[in-house]
């Protein structure tokens, strides 16, 4: 059980991420959680079951979260069926979101963060050249720029779909610290040590079972340098992979610039992430 009365100053800065505001613990959580619903922020929120504990999760897309899905899916009590019609997260999302009140039950609250430049490359990887569940995003980016995603690079991809305002934006290129509410976050973990972590928040065998080898489609993929890659059009990038199975690596699509320019336009993400790793932000 997680004391929501805790001392912010008495956790563990290096594993516990505490974001309540003094409204929260001044018996005003209605009002804080109301004005962050407005915002849209701090939407999905997962609890599970797991060997007699009560594990929370944060829902944030590109941070290993299709290993938590598949836990969610085959250990929940509902009983998911894969042959139906129902998306994995809308199941998740009709069985499993937590309330105000399950964030005090909970034994753990996992929250697992990922470097933003890092989090926008397998975003553009996976979803613009392999287009694995990618529909949304796709049609959202088309409406945004004006552009079909097939003409789309990563270069236009960070300097025209990102610079625009994030309400306009699909929901998997929102910053990380949108996605977070007001609770004890009891395990802080990048994405890079999810397995070794979780390990001491759902035991060994479970850990074994869905964290030690990333589930999404692009993790075999070998990536290599392409010249050029950033001007690329997305229809030449996915012509490359159909013939040689290889993804452009990360300086190939980041040139000369883009990486300051996600710097920038993820610069909240990296300040949240700097309390966890001091040299994110150098």
């Amino acid at each position: 059980m997680i004391d929501i009365t805790a001392d912010p100053a008495r956790l563990d800065a290096h594993r516990v991420l505490d974001t309540r505001t003094s409204l929260n613990r001044n018996g005003l959580s209605r009002l804080q959680n109301g004005l962050d619903k407005v915002m849209g922020l701090g939407r999905n929120h997962f609890c599970l079951d797991v060997n007699g504990k009560k594990i929370g999760y944060c829902y944030i897309r590109k941070n290993g979260c299709s290993s938590f899905k598949q836990m969610f899916l085959d250990q929940s009590p509902h009983g998911y069926d894969p042959a139906g019609q129902t998306r994995p997260i809308d199941f998740i999302r009709m069985n499993h979101v937590m309330k105000d009140s399950d964030f005090a039950a909970c034994d753990h609250v996992v929250l697992v963060y990922r470097d933003p430049v890092k989090r926008m490359l397998s975003l553009f990887r996976n979803k613009f050249i392999l287009c694995s569940g990618a529909d949304d995003l796709l049609a959202n980016y088309e409406q945004v720029t004006g552009t079909v995603p097939l003409d789309a690079s990563f270069r236009s991809f960070v300097m025209d779909y990102l610079q625009q305002p994030w309400a306009a934006l699909d929901r998997h290129t929102l910053p990380q610290r949108y996605h977070l509410r007001r609770a004890v976050y009891t395990d802080v973990m990048p994405v890079e040590k999810i397995y070794d972590r979780m390990i001491g928040v759902v035991g060994q065998s479970m850990a074994d079972r869905y964290f030690r080898k990333p589930v999404n489609r692009t993790s075999d993929v070998e990536h290599v340098e392409i010249n050029g890659a950033d001007l690329m059009p997305v229809e030449a990038l996915r012509e490359h992979y159909a013939q040689r199975r290889v993804l452009p690596d990360d300086a190939s699509l980041l040139g000369q610039d883009l990486t300051e320019a996600l710097k920038d336009r993820y610069q909240m993400d990296f300040e949240f992430i700097a309390r966890f790793e001091p040299q994110s932000v150098q």
